[in-house]
C-alpha cells in the first residue's frame, strides 16, 4: 500500500491560494509559451496525454485533469523551465493540467497543489534527445525560477526503467513558501519532474505539492504515471 503523510498538508488546505500562481503562472512571459501549430498531418492529440484513470497519488487522493489543449500552454509547464517546448524545435505539443483531490469521506478540500503534462514532438530523434537533456540541465539548477523562490535544491536525479524510452525523475525541494499558503514556515515546494523520450516524443511530467515530507512505500506517484504516458504515445 502507499503511504504519504500529509498531515501537514491538509492542516494547509484551506490557505492554498497562491500556489497555482506562482509556480506555474510567473515567468510566463519572459518565457515565451508560444502556442504551437498542430495543423499537420503529424500533429499530436490530446489523446496521447494521461487521463483520470492512468492518474497516480496515492490512498485517498488523486489527480484530475482539469483541462487539455494543444500547444505549450499560457503559463510555463515547470518553474525551472527557460523557455517553451516550441522553443526547443518542437513541430507539434500538447499540454494537461491536473488538481489534487482527497476522496476519502469528510476530508477537507485540497487546492494549489498541481500536476502539469506537457508532450512534444520532434523532426526527428536527434532533436527529441537534444530536448531531453536541455530540460534535464534546467532542473540541475533551476536558474529560470521566480524570483520569489529563492531556494532550490536537487536531491537526485534517478533513471526510470520504461521499455523503449530514456525515462529519469528529479526529485527537487522549492521555497519560500507563501506565509498565506504555510504560516508555519515549515513546509516547502516538493516538486517530482519525469522527462522521458520515446523516439521523437518527449514527455515532461511535473508534480509539485506543498509539505513536509513525500514518502511512499514502493515507487513513486510521477514514476507509476511515466511508463503510461509511454504507452500512450
Amino acid at each position: 500500500m502507499r503511504r504519504h503523510r500529509r498531515t501537514t498538508r491538509l492542516l494547509l488546505a484551506a490557505t492554498l491560494l497562491a500556489t497555482p500562481a506562482l509556480l506555474a503562472g510567473c515567468g510566463a512571459d519572459d518565457k515565451t509559451p508560444a502556442a504551437t501549430d498542430t495543423t499537420g498531418a503529424d500533429a499530436l492529440t490530446t489523446a496521447v496525454l494521461l487521463t483520470d484513470d492512468d492518474t497516480v497519488y496515492s490512498d485517498g487522493a488523486d489527480w484530475f485533469r482539469t483541462g487539455a489543449g494543444e500547444g505549450d500552454g499560457q503559463s510555463v509547464f515547470n518553474p525551472c523551465a527557460e523557455q517553451s517546448l516550441a522553443g526547443t524545435g518542437a513541430t507539434s505539443v500538447v499540454r494537461a493540467d491536473y488538481e489534487l483531490r482527497n476522496s476519502e469521506a469528510g476530508a477537507p478540500e485540497v487546492g494549489g497543489d498541481s500536476l502539469i503534462q506537457v508532450v512534444a514532438r520532434y523532426d526527428d530523434e536527434a532533436a527529441a534527445t537534444r530536448a531531453w537533456s536541455r530540460v534535464n540541465g534546467w532542473l540541475e539548477e533551476c536558474a529560470s525560477r521566480p524570483a520569489e523562490l529563492r531556494d532550490y535544491r536537487a536531491l537526485q536525479t534517478r533513471k526510470v526503467a520504461v521499455a523503449g524510452t530514456d525515462a529519469v525523475i528529479t526529485d527537487a525541494h522549492l521555497g519560500p513558501v507563501a506565509e498565506e499558503v504555510d504560516p508555519s514556515g515549515d513546509a516547502v515546494y516538493i516538486m517530482e519532474t519525469g522527462v522521458l523520450r520515446k523516439g521523437t516524443e518527449l514527455v515532461v511530467l511535473t508534480s509539485v505539492i506543498v509539505g513536509q515530507d513525500y514518502d511512499f512505500v514502493g515507487a513513486t506517484p510521477v514514476e507509476q504515471m511515466l511508463p503510461k504516458a509511454a504507452d500512450r504515445l
